[in-house]
């Protein structure tokens, strides 16, 4: 068992290690011109280095986001660690829409634990609801 400090979840050991089933349908790294392989469809988006995530979003346009990101992202955190990577940074996709996009990003900020994003939720109930999260 793997124990937290106040007010943490107590966690089964297996549960961390096991990484959540997630198929992306594409993969870029992180830098200007690489955009052009990235769809200009609505999706979920993971940006990550070899910490791991480091923010997890959504958008109708993941090309347009893409760029937005990288030119000046609303993140401070995600600005800095941008420009501190650990390793190469890359850009996820996985194509979706309406609620099911929703879905899959509260399901990812969940099971991933992005380092750069605000809000976190906690629970699948949680996440299904969209009400209830904690921020940092």
């Amino acid at each position: 068992m793997v124990v937290g400090g106040a007010g943490a979840e107590v966690r089964d050991e297996n549960a961390l290690l096991e990484a959540p089933a997630l198929a992306v349908d594409g993969s870029v790294p992180y830098r200007p011109s690489q955009s052009l392989a990235v769809p200009r469809q609505g999706g979920v988006y993971v940006i990550h280095d070899m910490r791991g995530s480091l923010y997890i979003g959504r958008s109708d346009n993941l090309y347009h986001r893409f760029h937005a990101h990288y030119e000046y992202s609303h993140n401070q955190r995600l600005r800095r660690a941008l420009r501190r990577p650990a390793g190469c940074i890359c850009f996820s996709w996985v194509l979706a829409h309406g609620e099911h996009q929703k879905a899959l990003e509260q399901r990812l900020i969940r099971d991933l634990h992005p380092l750069c994003n605000h809000i976190r939720y906690t629970t699948t109930k949680e996440s299904e609801h969209g009400d209830h999260c904690s921020g940092d």
